[in-house]
């Protein structure tokens, strides 16, 4: 079960060299880690079956878990062009389907539940519900 879950995580945040944020539009959210904490990585892989229901890749781009869910470095460019992280304030960014920054947290105030609510809430996910 243990490798299961993590070759979904790892499938999850599979990108290749060149890919951009509108490779991703229609097809899924973007789930966005600048400065993530162990806790927080921990809490992905216990995450999967939510993460995998609403579409979410999940992108570290510094802090733990760099290697396990990994950004190409073209991509890092955009990402970091696009949301412009601050090395001293650790974040969590959503990009929604339709490739727009949809939602920002701190990683203190952030948690899967405010994530999923805000996600489910949304007229696209809705949809997909039905």
């Amino acid at each position: 079960m243990k490798a299961i879950l993590s070759a979904l995580a790892l499938s999850s945040s599979m990108v290749f060299a060149g890919s951009s944020i509108s490779d991703f539009q229609w097809k899924n959210r973007l789930f966005i880690v600048s400065g993530a904490s162990e806790k927080l990585v921990k809490e992905i892989a216990t995450e999967q079956k939510g993460i995998m229901e609403r579409d979410l890749r999940v992108f570290i781009l510094s802090g733990e878990g760099e290697k396990k869910y990994p950004v190409p470095p073209e991509f890092a460019v955009e990402i970091k062009k696009r949301l412009s992280p601050n090395a001293e304030e650790p974040m969590v960014y959503l990009i929604g389907k339709d490739s727009r920054t949809t939602l920002r947290w701190s990683l203190e105030e952030f948690s899967f539940e405010k994530l999923y609510s805000s996600i489910d809430a949304m007229p696209m996910r809705q949809r997909e519900m039905r």
